[in-house]
């Protein structure tokens, strides 16, 4: 698996996401403008590709990506127990893109920690 290049934005975001015409809810944890990561209540098989659909500032933006990773949360027992998936975005509306470095703009960098202290 590639390792990530650019920093995610914490943001929570309603999002539908579809495959083969089956859709279904989810809630991004964070995004960037080139992967996100979303919780949702049914598993989506690694190496599916999606349709997404996510909702923010009165505006919905369209995203197509490749799921990349899924992790089933442990510690929430039962049959809604969140999952975990990671989506790569292959293609993106540019009204997406504006949205991401919009937000990076408002979101205050994190401070790397320092070897030396």
């Amino acid at each position: 698996m590639k390792k990530r290049k650019e920093t995610r934005i914490k943001k929570r975001l309603l999002v539908d996401i579809s495959k083969n015409g089956l859709d279904q809810m989810g809630v991004t944890v964070n995004i960037s403008r080139r992967g996100m990561r979303i919780i949702t209540t049914e598993a989506i098989r690694k190496r599916s590709r999606v349709q997404i659909l996510l909702a923010a500032d009165d505006e919905i933006f369209s995203v197509t990506g490749l799921v990349v990773w899924k992790k089933k949360k442990t510690e929430v027992e039962g049959e809604d127990a969140p999952m975990g998936l990671g989506i790569e975005i292959e293609k993106a509306s540019p009204e997406y893109k504006k949205f991401i470095s919009a937000a990076r703009k408002k979101s205050l960098p994190v401070a790397k920690k320092s070897r030396h202290c």
